[in-house]
């Protein structure tokens, strides 16, 4: 099996480190002595290269091997919708930071409610 980094799911853990830290991607790009573009690319599903893969997983404190495919846990897909949803909410030029986060949070409650519940470990393995 050929093991890629799963750029959803870093991309979810940098936005999450991101966001508790009150911090703005150009923040961290500057911590970090990369340039902000990485992280729209990230979003994108380009994958960075290992220098930067390394130095990403080291601003999260957490081993690279949690991000490659076939090695996470299984995907978290009402995670991925929810941050894909908030990253676009977030991108318009037409909404305050404040608003996004607003429409963000009637949108989960409306997914929480709506969604059907994720097939546990068993269900997979049968179908």
């Amino acid at each position: 099996m050929k093991r890629e980094i799963d750029t959803t799911a870093l991309y979810s853990a940098l936005l999450d480190k991101k966001d508790e830290q009150g911090l703005s991607w150009r923040a961290v790009a500057e911590q970090l002595g990369i340039h902000s573009s990485v992280f729209t690319r990230l979003y994108k599903g380009s994958r960075p290269d290992t220098e930067t893969v390394l130095l990403l997983t080291g601003w999260l404190g957490v081993p690279v091997e949690r991000f490659l495919s076939g090695q996470a846990a299984a995907r978290d897909e009402r995670r991925e919708t929810m941050v894909a949803i908030g990253a676009h909410l977030r991108a318009d030029r037409r909404l305050t930071p404040e608003s996004a986060d607003a429409i963000a949070a009637v949108v989960q409650a409306a997914y929480d409610q709506l969604a059907e519940p994720a097939p546990t470990e068993a269900q997979n393995r049968t179908q």
